[in-house]
């Protein structure tokens, strides 16, 4: 969050590319075995659940599903198994969050500095400040789509 505008503190660079790097590795951490777990669920073609099965026997099958190789392993082992390819998702999803809410203030910035009277004339005191940070959030989601090739 940034300080409050009458502070006499600036954001730095380096704490705005840190927190959006931080979002990025969160996300991954929170997001990434969900979307494994999905995935797995989604190209599973025979079923979990079916007539004259036990809770068990489905429960078994789930835990095939889901876990594959590391079904029979312990619980870490289980766990770890839900990040396959974290090393190339983590450098695309941090350098996306990086790009994304670390580029944003400074578009936010380059606009305010060079453009940000004639915002408040065209748009009004309120608006205009409205419209330069949505303004700024167009242009960094226009440079987004350079990341997306790399989005498997």
């Amino acid at each position: 969050m940034s300080p409050p505008g009458n502070s006499k503190y600036k954001e730095s660079g380096t704490a705005r590319l840190l927190g959006a790097g931080t979002s990025g590795i969160l996300e991954l951490f929170t997001f990434h075995p969900v979307d494994t777990v999905a995935k797995r669920l989604m190209s599973n073609t025979e079923r979990i659940h079916g007539p004259g099965q036990t809770t068990a026997q489905s429960l078994s099958k789930l835990n095939q599903v889901i876990f594959r190789d590391a079904a029979a392993k312990a619980t870490i082992s289980k766990y770890l198994s839900l990040f396959p390819g974290l090393g190339y998702a983590a450098g695309y999803k941090v350098a996306q969050r990086m790009y994304k809410f670390g580029g944003q203030p400074v578009a936010r910035d380059f606009l305010e500095h060079h453009y940000g009277q004639s915002f408040t004339r065209a748009f009004g005191d309120r608006n205009g400040k409205a419209m330069l940070h949505a303004t700024a959030g167009s242009l960094i989601g226009i440079g987004e789509v350079a990341l997306l090739p790399l989005d498997v």
